[in-house]
């Protein structure tokens, strides 16, 4: 890590704003996905998983953080926070397990006093690339077969997702023996629940509650009426122990970490009596096209999706 001088420096704090509220269209993943002797991600007896994996590359462009003194709003953060970060067109970072990865370089001020909450804005636009071996061989969308599957170059759509997805192409998977992992382009203009919504309250993580926004300008909240014009992500953090800059400190380090930030999911088409995760999409129609049936020969449960399931931003004194 490489460390920041400030002026007046701030002491350890955690904000994680955990992203697989975005997908709520869908079952939340159930478990950290297990492993076998083989290093395999481990299946049910018809290929069915649903797990949080450490594995992968997920690609963000962050354009601004900031910490407050008092809550903030959607319209008012800019003024009411200090700015820790702000780059109108953003800056692309990779996140990786393992890696800790800084946003600045040089001397930041802040004043001293006490933060009770930060903001993290993104791009609505997150891309993710990442490769997995299963204990049962699945079918991707490109209609290969094998142990082994990856993201490939397409894009996860959360509205095909609810009203069912009618060809294998659709799906942004691969499967086969030799890996080729690329980006899959994952897009947030508005979020998912029963209808469509750019507020997703109520939430928690080990730091504190947090709110997460989709919205088309910096101030200003997505429509939710069919234009689904969102361009930014933005999370509004409260801190359970806030932030106390002393004039004591000297230097911060900042940047983002991850841990099980992947959400895994493989599923078969239901049909007739066959009553299995996947279930039926809006209207009562299959939630995957045909080729991922077990009513078939080969039977094989489809590599549906990888999505983002979280990022943890941590500021630390020495």
């Amino acid at each position: 890590m490489k460390n920041l001088n400030i002026l007046k420096a701030i002491t350890f704090f955690s904000a994680v704003i955990f992203l697989q509220v975005f997908s709520a269209s869908d079952v939340e993943a159930q478990s950290v996905c297990v492993l076998n002797s083989s290093e395999e991600i481990v299946t049910d007896d018809k290929g069915y998983v649903d797990c949080y994996s450490s594995i992968g590359t997920q690609r963000y462009k962050v354009q601004y953080i900031g910490l407050c003194s008092a809550a903030p709003s959607i319209a008012n953060y800019q003024n009411e926070c200090q700015s820790v970060f702000n780059e109108t067109a953003g800056k692309s970072i990779d996140f990786i397990k393992g890696n800790f990865q800084n946003l600045l370089d040089g001397s930041i001020s802040l004043t001293e006093g006490v933060y009770t909450h930060a903001v993290v804005r993104i791009d609505s636009l997150i891309k993710l690339k990442s490769s997995y071996k299963f204990d049962k061989q699945m079918r991707g969308g490109a209609n290969g077969v094998g142990k082994t599957c990856w993201t490939t170059s397409g894009e996860y759509n959360d509205v095909i997702d609810i009203t069912g997805f009618t060809s294998l192409s659709q799906l942004a998977t691969q499967c086969g023996s030799s890996p080729n992992a690329e980006f899959t382009n994952l897009e947030y203009k508005v979020f998912f629940t029963d209808v469509a919504t750019n507020t997703l309250s109520g939430n928690t993580s080990p730091s504190g509650p947090y709110t997460m926004y989709s919205a088309s300008g910096i101030n200003k909240l997505s429509s939710t009426n069919g234009t689904f014009d969102g361009k930014y992500l933005i999370g509004i953090q409260e801190f359970n122990t806030p932030v106390r800059i002393l004039p004591t400190s000297a230097s911060i380090n900042l940047g983002f970490k991850m841990d099980g930030m992947f959400h895994v999911k493989t599923n078969w088409q239901t049909k007739g009596t066959d009553e299995g995760a996947n279930g039926n999409a809006t209207g009562g129609s299959p939630k995957l096209p045909v080729e991922c049936t077990q009513h078939q020969n080969p039977k094989n449960a489809c590599f549906k999706y990888v999505m983002p399931s979280g990022f943890e931003f941590s500021v630390s004194v020495e």
